[in-house]
Order: structure tokens, then C-alpha cells, then sequence
């Protein structure tokens, strides 16, 4: 050791090993490297200890050069393989000196990461000061959390989210305030995320729904314009001008298309009005001219040249037509910029019937605009048109707002990869698109302008802008009260103000597409754990009723009517077995994301439990596995399976719950308070996913079920008898009178009832039901319902024979063909039993729930 150090061998490696802590230099004392003109990777460091703590003294440009080492990882370069060392200025790097002692060669080892305290510096000021890495052309960027941190903390390089700007700045404000933090903030990754697009579709409405579309995202877009202004972004006025012409244009372009429709069928319209009266016109000169002269011919040419003397004002009619749907577009530009500028004004959420009436209010001007222009070249042809009125027309016409050519025919069914729906939000998917009915949006319009003409408040200056016919009408985004918590109005409740304040309806689920009809369901809300208010995360689903006819699996779409929760996602699962009897029904519907903050509804199950009738979803049942594997979840139940011979779960059976915690009477439905896992303990198992089915729990739990004996059936599946056989297939409930009938779903075409006992079915055989109408012809029902607490509707049929006139004629034969033959006078069939509803199949999902008809 004393040799060591009294002689220096100056070799490296052999005369000490001396590390240093510094601090990266500012990128101008080193630009040329950085901007790619050096060698090696190298920057310049000032090293505690051994440099001073100012610039006089040392100069940052006279700071060594230090070399970067790389990680094994990393590559060298050689056989192209490299990667960049991400160092920035103001970097705390730990190193060693190559030449030891003599301290001129610091090699860089690794860096420290910042913490929350240094992540948001400034700009250089001093030596050994923190400040900001960013530097040059490199800006920092608002569309990313302004934090420069790396550490273990969930704060620390916090990614944007994939939520509105709403969403975020809902999240910013939990914690009681708006969290202005720059480093902890919620910052959505896209500006567009939650607006809708409207695609390409054959749907009637098409044009109407894209206004609606367009005032929706110009609501959202004036929440963030004024959001950012109070982030003192920019000038208020100046932005939603320029978002105002941008969304009038968009409008006026759909508008267009709807204008163009009015005026194809006014035209239509008129022109059969005015046939009717030249017909009518020439018969009257006819007879006329006829009786007083007793020649055919003079009455003949006497009723032509009645009616040529109207060929003029006709013609002028025609052609004026095309002119009036022009001025008509060019002039409802202004209209449309005073309905946005109100809609601005005074709407500060976005409600679907404030769309709807700022479509009556275009709908009212567009009318206004035409009967204005044609009123002139009335009195010309006023003989002719047996009293038409183009204003009383367009006002009770909905097929005039719309496109009414359909590429379909004969009543043909969209396709298969026709779409379920015309609306897509970004970020979010598919939309329920039903919509509000256009005559609905026209009654409204109709409305409005008829309580605007008794005087029934004040014209809203939006009312003088239009400039077409002053009877624009009084509607409720023109009322500066429409945002009050209780608005209401003549034209009903269209309360435009913060969700959270108007009685919001909660948490929703929508299920549509797939063909079907009748999917209905319920979220399940995790408010246990719920730490913010009373919102909660997703547990799963609870499935009320399957519906029927789903040729592929609808789409789920979860609303938080309260626009609170995000985030949630879950996947319908269909029955796809033509022999099932649940064929395309919905068996399950399947949590993939919990989401979170998602408010409760009424509808919403508080008390639920694994479903101990099918407890789990496999949704991919994997392969390799062993019957003396065994599942579990976090709850404490435990689960044995059944597998193929490839090894691929095929069922899994509740085994019972091994939590000592839980009592005796709990253990067969133990309460889910939490979001469920199933993991399957294997030695060779790989692929399976198990979610779990959840259901309400039952108001008095029986037990465990140890064993099922029926004593009394004969044929387990048996729906019932049709022509007196045996029935096992699917079934439906007729939609009006409650009885069992052949197939999946209802279709208005012959198909059979299916009855109790053979004996019934026998004596009904003979009678095959085409629709309601057919059946009431021959037997009247009166159906009693008992309350809604009853597992079981009461259902009493009496029989009335039909008046003994004529015979209706009688339809036979099967569910396909009919054949109407002449019958004798009926008598009362017997007393059908009542129907037995068919017990609801446990279930459902993603977590679950129950379902049936």
C-alpha cells in the first residue's frame, strides 16, 4: 500500500479509482456537439469538489469534456447496432476519472433521476443550480404533463390520459379545487377525443344528424375554448368567432342537402295538386261549354285552352324552384351564426334536445325562406291547387326534410356488414345513434314558431339575423335561463346547465346492433372503494334480459349520464347454437375495462354475488390444463375444472369459500365488494381467461344445493307440444298476449303458439298464427297482470266465439305456407292453460347478472 502511494504508474486503471457527482452544463457551452458535429458521445460537466461554483472563476465552456459510457445493451455501433444516450443539460451524473488523481479525463457511469422537487426548474441561472433539460429548438410541449421528474412516485412522468379535455379538467378538480400543478395535472393526449363523427350511411336522416353533430362538437368546443381562456390562453371572442364560421359552413353544407330535399318534394307535391286541377278545370269547361254549344269537339278544345292559359304561371313555378333553394342556402348562413352565438351564450352542457331544436330552428327558417319566395307566383296557378298550401306542407311533411331514396327495395334487410350505428365518438367507439324521430324535431319547430306568433316571449335577436320571414321562433338555446338547475319551458324540460345539478339518471347500459332487439342490462358499481363522493369503478354487468335474433355480438355502450365515469368497456357474448334454446339470445356480457368515477342509477344492483348457478365466462379456455388444477379468486371461493382431452377448460364448478372470515350463512353468497380475479394454480396450463358472472343477491338465499330430484317430469328441456308432439327448440313470448311460441324471436309471419299439454295442441292444430289480428278473429284474450313483485304473471283467457256472420275464412297449415279456405261458422275452443313463463336463465356478465324474458 505505501508503494502504491509514493510511485504513480500512470497506466490506467493501476493508480486509483476516483468517482465524482456533477452536473451537466448548459447545451450553448457544448451546442456544436449536441447539434450532431462532435465525436463520440461526450458533454461537459462541472464536477463538485474540484470545480468552483462560479462562471468567473470557470467559464462553463472551459468545463472538461466528459465521456458518456455506455450499457452493454446499448451496442457500440458495431454491426449497426446503437443506441443514443438520452443525457440533457442539467442532468446530476455520477463518474470517475480516467486518469485518476489527476482529474482532467471524467468518464460519465450513470445519472441520478429527478425528483417531484427539481422537476419543473427553470431556465439556467447558476452553477449547481437546478434547471430545466429543455433547451434550443427542443420546447416543452402543453400537450404533455409539465413535469421533469423520475422516480418512484405516481406523479412522476405522469402520461397524458386518453379522456376528454372535460373528463381531465373533472379529474384535476377532485381533490376539492383545480389541481394547477403543472407537474401533477390530468392532460387529455388528444383534443379530440370525445368528439363525434357522423360516417357515411343509407340512413334517411343522414343530413340532420350531421347538424346535430356539428352543434354537439361546437358545445365541447366552446367549453374548451373558455376553459382556456381561464388558463389565460388566447382571446375568448376571437376564438369562438373563428369556431363559429368554421361549424357554419359545416352546417350550411348539411343544410344544403336537407333544402335541396324540400324543394324536390314541394315540387313533387305541387305538381300532382296542380295535375288534379287542370283535370278537374278541364271536365268544368267541358261540361260547360258542351251544354251551351252540344259539340264534343268545341267542349274538347274549349278545356284545352283552359288549361294552356295556365302553362306560363306553371312554368314559372318550375323554373323559379332551383333559384329559391339557392338563395335559400345563401342566406341561412346568418341565421346560423346567431343560433351559435346563443348556443354560446347559453349552453353550457351539451344535451341532445338542444341539437333538435337547433334543427327545428333551421327546419323553421328554410320554410319561412320558401313560402316567402313562392308567395308571388301563387295567384297565378292559386285556381289550380285545389288549396294547397307549400307552408302547410312543408310544416307537417317529415319526408320532405329528408332523403327518401333508399337503396334498398321491396322492404329488403340491410346487410350483414351494414351499420349498427351512423356515430363514432373518438377515443370512445361506436354510439347508440337512435336519435329523436324527425317528426319529433318538427313538431317541436312547429311549436316554437306557433308560440312566437301569439307572443309568448321575447323573438330572440338570432329571430332578425335569419332576415327570411321573421317567424324563426321561440326556442330554448336562445333563453338565457336553459343552463339554471329546474328549466323549463313550453316546449318542455331542456335543461342545458351542469349534469351533476339537473338530476342526472346515472350509469347506463346500451346494447345495440347484432340484428337483435331486446338486450337489456344493468352496471354493476363498485362503490365500496369508491374514495371520491359516491362514484366507483366498474364490477361487471348485471344481464336482465338476453333479447333474441343477434346474428353477431351487439355493441355495449357504457353511459355515465352524469358525464362523470370513463373509461369502461365491455363485449357481448351471444349464443351461436341453432339448437340451443337460447340461440341468439346475449348469454353474457363481459367486463374489459373497470373505467372509473362512473355514477349510480336507480337501476344499478347494490348487493351482488357470484352467480353459483354459472359462476364464470370462459373467454378463452387455453390449453394444457388438468382436471386437478384449481381456480380461485380474491374473494375466497375456489373453483374445480373440467377439461378436454386437449386440455381446455370446458367448465368450471364452484368448490366453496375458504375465507375464515366469512360467516356460515355468507359462504355460498358471499358479497362482491371488490373487482374479481380468477387465477388458476397450474404446472402446465397456459391461455385461459375466467371472468366472472355476477348476479343480485337472492332476498332469501336457500343454501347450498347438495341435490335435485324431480320426481314428476319425464322429458328434461321440454318447452311444451305443438301439433301434438314433443317441443324442445327455441321459443319467444308473444309481445301482446304473453303465450309461448315457436322460435328464437317474433316475426310477423305464421308460426305456431307451443302448449302445456299435448291435448291443447291436438285441438289447436288446425289453427296456424299468422299476427295478432289473425288470432283475435277467432278467440279474444284478456290478460291480467299481477304487481311487479310477482316471480309470475297471472294470465286468465276466456273464449268468445265471433259473430255468426259471414265466416272469416280459416288459415291452415305449419309455421311456412297458408292456404284460406272457407270455414262454417266456429265454436269456442276450449280454454287454452296459462302460460307459463319460461324461468329466467341465471347469468350474466363480465361479470355478470341474470336474464329471461
Amino acid at each position: 500500500m505505501l508503494e502504491e502511494s509514493l510511485f504513480k504508474t500512470n497506466f490506467v486503471g493501476r493508480d486509483g479509482f476516483r468517482w465524482w457527482i456533477g452536473q451537466i452544463a448548459p447545451v450553448e457551452s457544448w451546442q456544436d456537439q449536441a447539434d450532431g458535429g462532435g465525436w463520440g458521445n461526450r458533454v461537459k460537466v462541472r464536477i463538485m469538489g474540484y470545480h468552483p461554483y462560479s462562471e468567473t472563476e470557470l467559464p462553463n465552456e472551459d468545463l472538461p469534456w466528459a465521456q458518456v459510457l455506455l450499457g452493454v445493451t446499448d451496442g457500440s455501433g458495431a454491426c449497426n447496432r446503437a443506441k443514443t444516450p438520452k443525457l440533457e443539460q442539467a442532468d446530476t451524473v455520477f463518474g470517475f476519472f480516467l486518469d485518476g488523481d489527476n482529474a482532467q479525463l471524467p468518464c460519465i457511469l450513470g445519472v441520478f433521476g429527478r425528483t417531484k422537487a427539481v422537476s419543473y426548474s427553470g431556465p439556467y441561472s447558476a452553477p449547481f443550480q437546478p434547471f430545466t433539460g429543455y433547451a434550443g429548438p427542443i420546447k416543452k410541449s402543453s400537450a404533455i404533463v409539465g413535469n421533469e421528474s423520475n422516480e418512484q412516485n405516481s406523479d412522476s412522468q405522469k402520461s397524458p390520459r386518453t379522456v376528454s379535455n372535460k373528463i381531465a379538467d373533472k379529474l384535476n378538480g377532485q381533490g376539492g379545487g383545480p389541481d394547477e400543478d403543472p407537474t401533477t395535472k390530468e392532460i387529455s393526449a388528444f383534443g379530440a377525443i370525445g368528439q363525434k363523427v357522423t360516417m357515411a350511411t343509407a340512413k334517411v336522416s343522414s343530413e340532420i344528424d350531421d347538424i346535430k353533430t356539428d352543434i354537439e362538437n361546437f358545445v365541447n368546443s366552446v367549453q374548451e375554448i373558455t376553459k382556456g381562456i381561464t388558463d389565460g390562453i388566447g382571446n375568448i371572442t376571437q376564438q369562438i368567432n373563428e369556431r363559429i364560421d368554421a361549424i357554419t359552413k359545416s352546417i350550411q353544407s348539411g343544410a344544403t342537402g336537407m333544402i335541396h330535399n324540400m324543394t324536390a318534394a314541394l315540387s313533387e307535391s305541387m305538381g300532382e295538386n296542380m295535375n288534379k286541377g287542370l283535370d278537374v278545370l278541364y271536365k268544368g269547361v267541358y261540361a260547360t261549354v258542351l251544354a251551351a254549344t252540344g259539340s264534343s269537339k268545341a267542349a274538347d278544345i274549349a278545356g284545352i285552352a283552359a288549361q294552356a292559359s295556365f302553362i306560363s304561371p306553371v312554368k314559372a313555378i318550375s323554373d323559379a324552384l332551383p333559384c329559391i333553394a339557392n338563395s335559400v342556402i345563401g342566406g341561412i348562413g346568418g341565421m346560423i351564426k346567431g343560433l351559435l352565438q346563443n348556443v354560446a351564450d347559453n349552453v353550457t352542457n351539451f344535451v341532445s334536445c338542444i341539437a333538435d331544436q337547433g334543427v327545428g330552428a333551421i327546419m323553421n327558417t328554410i320554410i319561412g325562406g320558401i313560402t316567402k319566395a313562392l308567395q308571388p307566383l301563387l295567384g297565378g296557378v292559386g285556381k289550380i291547387l285545389g288549396g294547397f298550401s307549400p307552408f302547410g306542407f312543408l310544416t307537417s311533411a317529415v319526408d320532405a326534410f329528408q332523403n327518401v331514396v333508399s337503396a334498398l327495395d321491396c322492404n329488403e334487410a340491410p346487410a350483414d356488414y351494414a351499420l349498427a350505428s351512423n356515430e363514432w365518438t373518438i377515443g370512445v367507439g361506436s354510439k347508440e345513434g337512435s336519435g329523436t324521430p324527425v317528426s319529433q324535431i318538427l313538431e317541436t319547430a312547429n311549436k316554437a314558431r306557433e308560440f312566437a306568433e301569439r307572443g309568448f316571449g321575447v323573438i330572440d335577436a338570432v329571430q332578425d339575423i335569419a332576415g327570411l320571414t321573421g317567424s324563426l321562433g321561440i326556442f330554448d338555446f336562445a333563453n338565457p335561463s336553459v343552463s339554471v338547475p329546474g328549466f323549463e319551458s313550453v316546449l318542455g324540460n331542456c335543461y342545458a346547465g351542469p349534469p351533476e345539478l339537473g338530476g342526472c339518471g346515472g350509469t347506463k347500459i346500451k346494447i345495440f346492433g347484432g340484428k337483435g332487439i331486446g338486450g337489456v342490462a344493468n352496471a354493476i358499481i363498485n362503490l365500496a372503494n369508491a374514495d371520491r363522493g359516491v362514484t366507483g369503478s366498474l364490477l361487471g354487468v348485471d344481464l336482465v334480459n338476453g333479447g333474441g335474433g343477434y346474428t353477431t355480438p351487439p355493441f355495449v355502450e357504457i353511459v355515465d349520464e352524469c358525464d362523470q365515469g370513463f373509461g369502461g368497456v365491455a363485449r357481448a357474448i351471444i349464443d351461436r347454437d341453432p339448437n340451443s334454446t337460447s340461440y341468439q339470445q346475449i348469454t353474457d356480457i363481459v367486463l374489459v375495462s373497470t373505467g372509473e368515477n362512473y355514477t349510480p342509477s336507480v337501476d344499478n344492483p347494490t348487493d351482488v354475488i357470484i352467480d353459483p348457478q354459472k359462476p364464470t365466462t370462459i373467454y378463452s379456455p387455453g390449453n394444457n390444463y388438468s382436471s386437478d388444477d384449481i381456480a380461485s379468486d380474491n374473494l375466497g371461493n375456489t373453483y374445480t375444472i373440467a377439461v378436454d382431452d386437449n386440455g381446455s377448460i370446458t367448465n368450471i364448478i364452484p368448490a366453496g369459500n375458504t375465507d375464515d372470515n366469512v360467516s356460515t350463512s355468507d359462504r355460498i353468497f358471499p358479497s362482491v365488494d371488490r373487482e374479481v380475479e380468477i387465477q388458476i394454480s397450474t404446472l402446465s396450463g397456459f391461455g385461459a381467461i375466467i371472468k366472472p358472472r355476477f348476479t343480485r343477491r337472492p332476498e332469501e338465499p336457500q343454501g347450498e344445493v347438495k341435490q335435485v330430484i324431480d320426481c314428476i317430469s319425464n322429458d328434461d328441456g321440454l318447452i311444451g307440444y305443438v301439433n301434438g308432439k314433443p317441443y324442445y327448440g327455441p321459443f319467444h313470448v308473444h309481445p301482446s298476449n304473453g303465450r309461448k311460441m315457436v322460435g328464437s324471436v317474433h316475426v310477423n309471419r305464421p308460426h305456431q303458439y307451443i302448449y302445456d299439454t299435448r291435448e291443447e295442441s291436438v285441438v289447436s292444430a288446425s289453427t296456424s298464427v299468422g299476427t295478432v289480428t289473425q288470432v283475435t278473429q277467432q278467440i279474444s284474450e284478456t290478460v291480467t297482470t299481477t304487481s311487479s313483485s310477482s316471480a309470475t304473471p297471472s294470465t286468465t283467457t276466456s273464449s268468445t266465439p265471433p259473430p255468426s256472420s259471414t265466416p272469416p275464412p280459416t288459415t291452415s297449415g305449419g309455421g311456412g305456407g297458408t292456404s284460406t279456405t272457407p270455414t262454417p261458422t266456429p265454436t269456442p275452443t276450449p280454454t287454452p292453460s296459462p302460460p307459463t313463463p319460461p324461468t329466467p336463465p341465471s347469468g350474466g356478465g363480465g361479470s355478470g347478472g341474470y336474464g329471461g324474458y
